[in-house]
This record gives structure tokens, sequence and C-alpha cells, in this order.
């Protein structure tokens, strides 16, 4: 008997949980692909453009070990604030995908609602707000890994969690390239069980969020600039930033952690070089 040759005869020829398993993958495999030509939210972008010169200065001003440490910080407490095991099926991908998807509106909800509230009170806002973004953006990268079964806490997840982060705040299609090949060479690290491909980015890593993520932030107050000036227009603004980077953050991590949830099953092959699902 001849072998199916295409994709709708080898559906007719699996079992129906089968094919609708691999229907489920080839949806998976396709969202992967359109996230590595995706670019970041539109008001991402512009506030990316707008704010840079600010981003810098911001990550001048403020020593980088003090940034490590609130990110550190942000990320611990998240950790504990997760608490237990999923409870759906983590070997049902649209079960994972749904669990993150919540977490993404949670975030962005919630964010969006501490910066449009922060708005109102300029530079005292503002000195709330920023950490209160960070905090929220830990929570979201580490709830999201939870959603696909991974809640690790070692050296290397952690670098990985701010690989994401720095992934989300990258907005030039060739800085994300860049950041895009470093996600899959450490999920081929941590998927393979060698975590010296993550540990030996760590350090890097970790400098490289910094400066992101500073940059970010740098985005969040020229929102609570407007806000000393007009304090209505400036909480809108903020909560638009603010949600905008949140959304970043969800569709980084979930494609992160999506690379790993196909890598561990074998469903995708780790990649070869720098590129994403080949």
């Amino acid at each position: 008997m001849a072998r199916p040759t295409s994709k709708q005869d080898r559906a007719r020829a699996t079992p129906p949980a089968r094919a609708d398993l691999a229907r489920s993958l080839d949806a998976v495999l396709a969202e992967q692909a359109a996230f590595e030509h995706q670019r970041s939210t539109v008001l991402g972008r512009g506030a990316e453009k707008l704010t840079a010169p600010l981003g810098r200065g911001i990550s001048r001003m403020v020593p980088p070990a003090l940034v490590r440490r609130g990110l550190d910080a942000a990320d611990r407490a998240a950790g504990i604030a997760l608490g237990d095991r999923p409870a759906h099926d983590l070997d049902d991908i649209a079960a994972c995908d749904a669990a993150a998807l919540r977490v993404q509106a949670l975030s962005a909800g919630s964010n969006a609602a501490s910066g449009g509230a922060a708005g109102w009170f300029g530079g005292i806002g503002m000195t709330v707000d920023i950490p209160t973004t960070i905090a929220v953006a830990a929570r979201n990268v580490r709830a999201t890994g939870a959603a696909y079964g991974f809640t690790g806490d070692g050296a290397e997840e952690r670098a990985f969690r701010l690989a994401i982060l720095e992934m989300a705040a990258t907005t030039g299609m060739e800085g994300r390239a860049q950041a895009l090949g470093r996600i899959n060479r450490m999920a081929r690290g941590l998927t393979g069980g060698g975590g010296c491909a993550a540990a030996s980015a760590t350090d890097w890593v970790i400098e490289t969020a910094v400066e992101r993520v500073s940059r970010q932030v740098g985005a969040g107050l020229l929102g609570r600039k407007a806000a000393q000036i007009v304090p209505v227009l400036g909480g809108v603004i903020a909560a638009g930033v603010n949600a905008s980077f949140q959304t970043d953050v969800s569709r980084a991590a979930r494609y992160a952690y999506r690379q790993r949830w196909l890598m561990a099953r074998q469903a995708l092959p780790p990649p070869d070089g720098d590129g994403g699902t080949g």
C-alpha cells in the first residue's frame, strides 16, 4: 500500500486524535515562523525612536548593578508568587497557549492600569511605576514559562528569562534577528540538558538586558514627563506604553517557551544556526 504523500493524505491516514495534534502543531509552527518576521508593537517602535537618547541617558544615570539587582529581585519574587504547577495538561499545546494568553491579558491590563494611575502624579508617579513595570514584566515571563511547563530557577533559566526581556525590548529588525538567534541557541542548550551554552552567555545577556530594559524604561519616562504638563493625556500615554511593552514581553515569551516545548517533544529540531524554526 502506497504511503500518504500530501498533508491531506497524512491527515486521512492518521487517527482523529493524532490528526488534531498534527493540525495543532502545524498551526503552532506557522505562528512561530510568523513571529520571527514580526516587528514589535507600533507604539513600542514609536517610543523607541523618540526615547533612544533619553534611554541612553537613563542607562548612564542608573548604575547597571542597581538595575540588575532590581531585575533579579523581581524575578525571584515572581517565582515565589506563582506557586504551584499549572493545572492544565502540559502536553496539550492549545491548553498551554490559552494559559499563556491569559497571562498576557492580565499583565497588559494590570500594567496599563498602574501606568494610567501613575500618569496623574508626574515624577512621583514615575518612581513608582517604573519598578512596577519591571516587576510585572518579570512575572509575565515566568508565568508564561510555567504555562508551558518550564519553572526552573537555576542561573541558566534566569539568563533565558533575561534574554526574553531583551528580545521584547528590541525593535530594530537586525537586532531582533540577533536576539532570536540567542534565544534559539540557549533553548537548544537547555533542551539538550547541556546548560553550558546558556551558562556561557549568562553575563553577556544580563548586561545587554540591562541596557535594553533601561531603554524601554525611557519610553515610560516620556509618558510621565507628558503627565507633568497635561495629567490626563499623560495617564493615557503611560497606560498605552505599559500595555504595549507587556504585549511585546508576552509575545517574546510565548515564542521562546514554545520553541522549548516543541524541542522537548522532538516536534522541532534544534536550530543549526542563528535562525528559528528553519
